[in-house]
């Protein structure tokens, strides 16, 4: 039986997982926390590994099994994660394959709102923390618990945040640690609909909407809409794999579940 690894704590993650599971692959799937392993899906062909690794540890990992691919499933914005899994491909000398999500508007691809006086791009969060601190009003905060710190560093008043994570322990108690109140927390698993971001948008009186490019599975273009019809500004932070030329070998990035199922699925059965 074929062996594929994958990291995950996606979307794609998962359902790449359960697509490789039920057509007979044996799966490792490894995810950083114990919220990111109860969302995986229940099968006897899916080992789970919790708990962040270097590169060094994914080497020995690796090492126990003949895995035939390593998938990177990663989120767009975990850039340090994937370096690490590809300098463990290129010692372990395993195919790396990149799951990369697709950040744009499917829908109207040339819609990228550039222009919009609301809108505001930015390549870092450590950028847009500094423009948060020079503008006015309550802040809805959607890049995650991780971010949470270099924003509080920069921002005088801490009372403007209103901050949406994960509903885990990690999470909360960091946002904790930031100094951010229990009344301005919203520990949700998303991704959410336009109507119920317009209506935490509402509630929260948020002028400024701070958000990553995750694209549709992130739930992205529902926040912007919602953020549009309040008429809120948007800090956006790029999709960091958009701004650097990816340095993955020729045809070893894949845009969707379905094509890197496919791809794994015509290796495997050629080489029987």
């Amino acid at each position: 039986m074929t062996r594929i690894f994958i990291f995950a704590g996606t979307t794609e993650g998962r359902e790449l997982s359960e697509r490789l599971s039920k057509s007979g692959f044996k799966i490792t799937v490894s995810v950083a926390t114990e919220y990111g392993a109860k969302l995986l899906p229940k099968s006897e062909k899916i080992t789970v590994l919790q708990g962040r690794l270097d590169s060094a540890q994914m080497i020995s990992v690796f090492s126990q099994e003949n895995y035939a691919f390593v998938v990177d499933a990663t989120h767009p914005f975990a850039t340090e994660v994937s370096k690490e899994i590809k300098k463990a491909c290129d010692c372990t000398k395993i195919p790396y394959l990149r799951l990369a999500r697709n950040t744009e508007n499917e829908e109207n691809p040339g819609d990228s709102r550039t222009q919009s006086k609301n809108f505001f791009y930015f390549e870092d969060i450590s950028s847009a923390a500094d423009w948060l601190e020079s503008q006015n009003g309550k802040i809805f905060v959607t890049t995650g618990s991780k971010e949470l710190p270099k924003i509080c560093r920069k921002l005088t008043d801490k009372s403007r945040l209103c901050v949406r994570v994960l509903p885990s322990k990690e999470s909360v108690q960091i946002c904790r640690e930031c100094g951010i109140s229990q009344e301005q927390i919203i520990a949700m698993q998303g991704p959410f609909s336009e109507e119920a971001n317009l209506r935490q948008f509402s509630e929260s009186h948020a002028k400024i909407l701070l958000t990553k490019e995750s694209g549709a599975k992130g739930g992205y273009f529902e926040k912007i809409r919602a953020a549009e019809n309040l008429g809120m500004k948007i800090a956006v932070i790029k999709n960091p794999e958009n701004l650097v030329k990816n340095d993955c070998e020729q045809g070893q990035i894949f845009h969707s579940v379905e094509e890197i199922c496919d791809k794994l699925e015509k290796t495997v059965e050629s080489e029987k």
